[in-house]
């Protein structure tokens, strides 16, 4: 079953009656009751351009005179627009009713700032049909068409971070410019000694950038571009960068506090605490999000942190404390950071 079929399902059990309106484009249900008249109108508009944002103010002030004339009173309506391109249905926001977009493409319902509670109801009940995935998007030639071309560019701070991590790797393996390739890593690796003895902080965060080996660094890098692109995309720009860091920090101290406690002298680095904090913060905002969130899945997470644990407890040289510890520092801060986009705050771009 669709999605679209879902929603039209959930209408009817809810009392709504469909209108026959011959046009594949629109179906249109409507409830009346002694609390007034509340008019659901779907909207198909795969590409988000099939018609003007006039064009649709017309067909909204059109129905409602329809069922004014038709003796109906205390109307209320909702526009649910179903599109594949949700930032080109953004121009659909009108002034007046409510209107909501269902992103099929994305699995994602968009409330803006401004609804009126009377459809208060039906919201959870949308996103519950958008997020479960035994519902198939529905793209059908002649009903919603096939998704338009969707570029997405790689996200800013996430390829940031990749870049200078990459760059320094080769500076410190292939270049003397920081010195030689152990004095450099000895300087900035991870040690709860020159930490607390010396008052060399600068480490948690310069042991975040250096790597070992290459096998080590690309490593860290595929998870890191895979998953935090994603992060990024879902929590914004500068909530990724604190989550990042932040979740470093937490794995460097997780660290240097285990190994301080157990008396051992080790340097550790690599970004992998960090990279797990990211990890972690995905696997919250997954369940959040019921499971779901643009091109990556609860199970992908699910795997890939099943996966890197193992490969950590199968490999004595990894720093497993700081793993758990960005790990949980990951989902701390997206509990924190991390606001669940179920509205969109009206602005001029609109």
């Amino acid at each position: 079953m669709r999605i679209e079929d879902g929603i039209i399902k959930q209408l009817t059990d809810m009392g709504f009656h469909r209108l026959d309106i011959k046009t594949r484009a629109m179906d249109l249900f409507y409830c009346s009751d002694y609390t007034g008249t509340q008019i659901v109108l779907i909207l198909r508009v795969v590409a988000g351009s099939e018609l003007t944002s006039e064009e649709y103010r017309q067909i909204i002030n059109n129905t409602k005179k329809r069922f004014i004339e038709s003796g109906f009173s205390d109307i209320s309506l909702l526009g649910l627009i179903l599109t594949a391109s949700a930032e080109n249905a953004k121009r659909f926001y009108i002034d007046q009713d409510d209107h909501m977009i269902v992103d099929l493409w994305n699995r994602r319902l968009i409330v803006y700032e401004d609804w009126s509670p009377v459809f208060s109801q039906l919201i959870p009940k949308l996103e519950d049909i958008i997020h479960d995935e035994a519902y198939e998007i529905g793209f059908e030639e002649g009903k919603l068409g096939s998704h338009p071309l969707k570029i997405q560019w790689v996200t800013l701070f996430n390829t940031i971070i990749i870049v200078a991590i990459i760059l320094i790797y080769l500076l410190t393996h292939h270049t003397a410019i920081f010195g030689e390739d152990g004095l450099a890593l000895q300087r900035g690796a991870l040690s709860w000694f020159f930490i607390k003895e010396e008052g060399e902080y600068y480490r948690i965060l310069t042991s975040m950038f250096l790597h070992s080996d290459f096998e080590h660094l690309m490593n860290n890098m595929l998870v890191l571009f895979f998953v935090g692109d994603n992060l990024e995309r879902a929590a914004g720009k500068v909530r990724y960068l604190l989550i990042y860091f932040g979740s470093g920090i937490i794995a460097g101290i997780s660290s240097i506090s285990y190994n301080m406690v157990k008396d051992r002298m080790v340097l550790s680095i690599g970004a992998s605490g960090a990279i797990f904090g990211v990890v972690g913060a995905m696997a919250y905002i997954l369940l959040v999000n019921k499971g779901r969130l643009e091109d990556i899945s609860s199970r992908q997470i699910l795997l890939l942190t099943v996966f890197s644990l193992y490969g950590g407890v199968a490999n004595a040289n990894i720093d497993n404390v700081a793993h758990i510890g960005g790990f949980i520092g990951g989902i701390i801060l997206a509990a924190i950071f991390y606001r669940r986009p179920s509205k969109l705050q009206v602005d001029e771009s609109l």
